[in-house]
């Protein structure tokens, strides 16, 4: 139960992980990395991504993500909006668990921070581009 709670936790910032470099990276692409999810329910655990971008837009990308924590792995998908040339706000959907929620992807050259928070918890995780 503390894996699917970290699960959907992190699905969220994972989906908003990867959009948009100020400079010469794109949001396109694929993008992995790691950070924390905090289940209103439960202890704080690590958690892993890979997370793909495809523009559907000028502004609006489709994510695509693989998480993992040690006791659960579990796919998002959603979309992000780019607010400015290097911050995204969005939404994701896990249907295993039926849970959603909203994600921040904030780029900084060739790295991205997510974060997001859903009704059964939040989280942030840092990615690279692959």
């Amino acid at each position: 139960m503390r894996a699917r709670i970290w699960l959907l936790l992190f699905l969220p910032l994972a989906l908003f992980l990867s959009h948009g470099a100020v400079g010469a990276v794109s949001l396109e692409g694929t993008w992995s990395g790691a950070g924390m999810v905090n289940p209103n329910k439960g202890q704080r655990e690590q958690v892993r991504c890979r997370i793909t971008y495809k523009r559907e837009s000028a502004k609006v990308f489709s994510v695509a993500a693989k998480c993992a924590t040690s006791s659960v792995k579990m796919r998002q998908t959603g979309k992000l909006l780019e607010v400015s040339p290097s911050r995204y706000v969005g939404e994701f959907y896990n249907s295993d668990y039926d849970v959603s929620g909203r994600v921040r992807v904030i780029v900084k050259g060739s790295a991205q921070t997510v974060t997001f928070q859903s009704p059964r918890g939040s989280g942030s995780v840092t990615l690279r581009k692959n």
